[in-house]
């Protein structure tokens, strides 16, 4: 492509489209927002008001529209599905994570991918998040050294969330009978989203620290609605690695990471993701004595990420992070499945 903007359309015009997604593409420097779309007449035509863009409520109307890409922003279930009706209508892709419900599935969606000629890009966004990112080129360049150890955490609120993201977020438009719908439906499979929705970030993360990771054991905790995985893991270097995701937490939202090397260390507190701040990231070299603590003026994630696959798609460059790295991210998720659910049966063998 030769254009300066990428015409992006978007699908699902819900809570995240709303929150994050739109205001990122309004503001994104290189992406032109062409369309939305969304089956809810309420949700399309809404949101198509108040961005002064063409709304759709038909899919394949939508997919035929002047566009280049399309942002996928709906529940995970239709991921894969609706990734592949855009690739066959000739659009990239910049899919909400995580980027299918199970591995499996997700390799379905790379065959197509790769006969399509076109890209496909994961939103775990916080790969964007500048502080993140100086942590990982630190690490990648050997500026502390051989790791030997490392511990990443996310920790979801619980009473505090709502107030919270009411504060953060937007005047919201509402479908009633669709949030009904998809709150059972979470409901209903708690365990599986949570991990699914949550863990994802934090699996994509260690991936993008410190490479492929093995998890070889795991444990959950239950009370009642709030779940919590602990984990340890290896990387290919040979560190130890461990892990905690818990949805929810009685306190205040926390998410970090701390990693150890030959030569120094570095830690991140990351916040929560709807503040766009940036992670305030420390980072101490053995050979200076100091630590160095950068700060940043551009720190929306969510529009980082989106000038990133405008300007892959643009350039002709790969995107990243791609479908392939979606996959292990869910590998990863299923991994941990497996051992708590070994763990279960022990438990009530020994019962």
């Amino acid at each position: 492509m030769t254009k300066e903007k990428l015409r992006l359309g978007v699908i699902g015009c819900g809570r995240i489209a709303q929150a994050a997604h739109f205001p990122a593409v309004q503001k994104a420097k290189n992406v032109e927002l062409a369309a939305v779309f969304d089956p809810s007449p309420l949700l399309a035509e809404g949101a198509g008001l108040r961005l002064g863009v063409q709304a759709y409520t038909d899919q394949q109307e939508f997919l035929n529209a002047e566009i280049d890409a399309v942002l996928i922003a709906i529940p995970d279930r239709f991921h894969v599905p609706v990734s592949i009706a855009a690739l066959q209508a000739g659009k990239h892709v910049l899919v909400e994570k995580p980027v299918a419900v199970t591995a499996a599935e997700a390799e379905t969606l790379i065959e197509i991918l790769q006969r399509s000629g076109l890209q496909l890009q994961v939103g775990s966004m916080k790969r964007f998040d500048p502080g993140i990112a100086r942590a990982q080129r630190v690490i990648a360049e050997g500026g502390i050294g051989r790791i030997l150890s490392a511990r990443c955490w996310y920790r979801v609120m619980s009473e505090l969330r709502p107030p919270v993201e009411a504060t953060l977020f937007p005047a919201m438009l509402v479908d009633q009978d669709v949030r009904n719908r998809e709150t059972a439906l979470k409901a209903a499979n708690r365990k599986t989203h949570l991990l699914a929705t949550h863990g994802i970030h934090t699996f994509d993360l260690m991936r993008f620290l410190l490479g492929d990771i093995t998890v070889s054991a795991a444990t959950m905790a239950v009370d009642g609605v709030d779940h919590s995985w602990h984990g340890i893991a290896t990387t290919e270097g040979g560190a130890a690695a461990s892990f905690e995701i818990t949805a929810s937490v009685h306190a205040e939202w926390t998410e970090g990471f701390q990693v150890y090397g030959s030569k120094g260390h570095i830690s991140a507190e990351i916040p929560f993701p709807f503040s766009r701040a940036a992670s305030r990231v420390r980072i101490f070299r053995v050979d200076e004595s100091s630590y160095e603590e950068p700060i940043f003026g551009d720190t929306d994630a969510y529009k980082l990420q989106v000038e990133a696959f405008a300007a892959a798609i643009l350039g002709g460059r790969p995107v990243e992070p791609n479908a392939g790295d979606g996959l292990k991210a869910l590998e990863i998720v299923e991994a941990v499945n497996l051992l708590t659910a070994r763990e279960e049966l022990d438990q009530r063998k020994t019962a």
